[in-house]
């Protein structure tokens, strides 16, 4: 229709088709409303059941033709581990948060041609979103002459070099020189102190426990690793966890567990046409209380970058 025809039509007509274009304009408004408020509640609803989980770059080997990183989620309440991703890309530092998954992908984590993709649970879309963020940092900061210093509420604790100490409300509760190996410290074969000092402290959330991340004796360019151990604050008992590969560690909420990551290691990849190995590491799950280690994946698989997802 054109213009000037709207204006030729009856009275009655023009208000008719007014009222008609009116309605349509609230029905789209009610429309996109409506839209945006489902979207919003599926968001919402994907975010709380997400919260809790944890994701991690997960590569299944194939005898023949390539396998990439894939991020898989790991529910501890059920126990439950699925694949999220099945792409033709390599998958690396999965992190959740708010019901959204981004992840780095690259032939390697750091390499020139990094790129920071979005993941949608929901619909399964990969999308690149922009450059990568910047390698995390964890460098300590020190404090109060520390090298490592954490502290939750009243309880501070304190390393320097070998040597950790523990004091709630300024009084000094536990002390403990963790040299466990001697070393060769010279081509003569001198025995002497192993140089692992404590780079990383964390309280767990209840601060019932205390994480002690030590530079790992058999640590190397290749596989870097900490010996971890655990202080329980209320006997200030100190446990061997494990040697694990560096940071890659982090506290359950709710559940007071460990989830850590196995050093790098080889291994030979089963039915492959010729000899070839390839690196694999694993899941475990640490109780502090009972000592306990349960291995969360296994085969000839690599699981690395686990990630609390968030609300």
């Amino acid at each position: 229709m054109e213009y000037s025809e709207f204006w030729e039509m009856p009275r009655r007509a023009q208000i008719r088709v007014v009222a008609g274009a009116c309605g349509a304009a609230r029905r789209r408004k009610h429309d996109m409303g409506t839209s945006q408020l489902v979207i919003l509640i599926l968001s919402f609803l994907l975010a709380s059941s997400l919260s809790g989980q944890v994701v991690f770059s997960r590569r299944a080997y194939k005898e023949l033709g390539p396998s990439y990183q894939q991020i898989w989620i790991w529910n501890p309440s059920s126990g439950v581990l699925k694949a999220l991703t099945h792409s033709p890309r390599n998958h690396f530092l999965p992190t959740c948060t708010g019901g959204k998954i981004t992840f780095v992908s690259s032939e390697e984590e750091w390499d020139d041609n990094s790129k920071l993709w979005s993941f949608d649970p929901a619909s399964g879309e990969e999308r690149v979103i922009g450059p990568p963020p910047m390698p995390p940092s964890h460098e300590p900061t020190p404090k109060n002459g520390c090298y490592a210093f954490a502290n939750a509420g009243s309880l501070e604790a304190c390393g320097k070099d070998e040597d950790l100490s523990v004091s709630r409300a300024g009084k000094l509760i536990g002390q403990f020189n963790i040299q466990t190996n001697e070393c060769p410290i010279d081509d003569r074969g001198t025995i002497g102190k192993c140089d692992t000092p404590i780079l990383s402290l964390e309280w767990s959330p209840d601060a019932k426990w205390l994480l002690v991340g030590e530079l790992g004796l058999n640590t190397n360019s290749t596989a870097p690793q900490f010996d971890y151990y655990v202080v329980e604050a209320a006997t200030m008992k100190l446990t061997k966890v494990a040697s694990a590969s560096e940071y890659d560690i982090l506290w359950l909420p709710g559940r007071e567990e460990l989830l850590y990551t196995t050093p790098e290691d080889l291994a030979p990849l089963p039915g492959a046409r010729r000899e070839r190995n390839v690196w694999v590491q694993q899941l475990i799950l640490f109780d502090p209380a009972t000592g306990k280690s349960t291995a969360i994946t296994s085969g000839v698989t690599n699981n690395f970058d686990a990630s609390l997802c968030s609300r």
